[in-house]
């Protein structure tokens, strides 16, 4: 079978690397802030491509990569500046090659999903529709043109919508705060469906198009926005413990693993064996929930790094660690996850996630309202080590323990 030259120019790009890169004076604790956020970009714009079919977004996550790599190759460089040609320190160098190993990998993961969307091998915009009617949440891309002269923050409180991402000329503009629209960005946003349809309907774009899913689909969707949700959080966890180096930590995140792992076995059975679903679309949903296994695999790969003194040491010493810290807590009496967060907020905590015996749940600004802790359930919890004696009173009071 041929090939079109497009189709393999964008192979070619796929697989391009950089050839030359040269130091950049930042500190490694502002590379891996920016690689944190752009991992995110990553998972939550590169969903949405391919579940939406989007092929303009799909050619932006793969030229994202050459901004995350070059990036991922200042911590090499860093790092080798370090460790020299001291042998006895090399070894303890390792959890940073690790760390780009896997960056790397998420990076495939996404890239390949993008690709196929270019070349036309995506779900159908039927199932698109599907995974829109049962969402609460939707992600979408806006010409900047419908936008241009509007501020992020008008646009934030007008409309309780998230602006991801503005790409400008070719440049990322992630988690924008102060910016203003200018004609030929291209704008993703996220938000409540309600919200994001409001703001298309009155800049003159259509609402999401919604689809009733057939028995059996619902299932299968909300796994799949699962196993999103949890990537969003487990790309924290990663790395903030690519600084902590904690083992009681990272065993209680292989249990996270684990469970996404068992989300995934049960949405591939369901989909093999759902009657009247389009073979291609079983095809699309299985490499979707793969890539994402990927990912998963990949962070796990971050988050269960050698946890030895001596690498604490050293990262300790090259990784600029910050005051962030996350514990695990155990619920004791009954109370509503809203009104913790709410509490936790004004000490500038928050809550990640849940787990309610094997099962857990990734607590996203869209999903929190409503739920509770049980007595016995966990709460994964991110603080600011220097609140941490308030953090602690105020989870006592509220009969969370540590």
């Amino acid at each position: 079978m041929s090939s079109t030259l497009e189709e393999r120019d964008i192979h070619k790009r796929i697989h391009a690397k950089l050839k030359l890169v040269r130091y950049q004076p930042v500190s490694v604790a502002e590379v891996l802030k920016k690689l944190r956020l752009y991992l995110h970009t990553v998972i939550e714009l590169g969903s949405f491509t391919y579940l939406s079919g989007d092929e303009l977004a799909a050619r932006h996550i793969i030229e994202l990569e050459s901004v995350v790599d070059e990036l991922a190759y200042q911590l090499l460089i860093h790092m080798a500046v370090v460790v020299g040609h001291d042998i006895d320190s090399a070894p303890k160098a390792a959890p940073i090659y690790m760390y780009v190993f896997g960056v790397d990998k998420i990076m495939d993961a996404f890239k390949d999903l993008a690709s196929l969307v270019i070349k036309g091998v995506a779900p159908s915009k039927e199932l698109y529709h599907q995974l829109v009617a049962i969402s609460n949440v939707v992600v979408t891309r806006i010409r900047g043109d419908r936008l241009a002269g509007r501020s992020v923050e008008e646009l934030r409180e007008k409309y309780a919508v998230e602006v991801l991402a503005i790409l400008r000329g070719g440049k990322w503009i992630l988690n924008p705060q102060d910016e203003v629209v200018r004609e030929y960005d291209v704008i993703y946003v996220k938000g409540f469906k309600d919200n994001v349809g409001d703001l298309l309907e009155d800049i003159g774009e259509e609402r999401p198009a919604e689809l009733k899913p057939p028995e059996g689909m619902e299932k299968i969707l909300s796994s799949i926005t699962s196993m999103i949700d949890f990537l969003l959080v487990m790309n924290d966890l990663a790395h903030y413990q690519l600084k902590a180096q904690d083992p009681m930590l990272a065993e209680e995140l292989l249990e996270m693993e684990v469970f996404l792992d068992d989300l995934r076995v049960d949405a591939s059975k369901k989909i093999i064996g759902l009657q009247g679903l389009d073979e291609t679309d079983k095809l699309a949903l299985l490499t979707l929930i793969t890539r994402l296994e990927d990912t998963s695999d990949s962070l796990t790969y971050i988050i269960m790094m050698p946890a030895e003194e001596e690498c604490r040491e050293l990262l300790s010493a090259i990784l600029e660690e910050g005051s962030e810290r996350i514990r695990v807590f155990r619920c004791w009496r009954r109370a509503s996850l809203d009104e913790l967060a709410e509490k936790l907020e004004d000490l500038g905590a928050s809550i990640l996630a849940v787990r309610r015996g094997s099962e857990w749940i990734a607590v996203t600004p869209y999903n929190i309202h409503g739920l509770t802790v049980e007595p016995g359930d966990a709460i994964l919890v991110s603080y600011d080590v220097a609140l941490e004696d308030e953090v602690l009173r105020l989870l006592g009071s509220l009969g969370v323990k540590a």
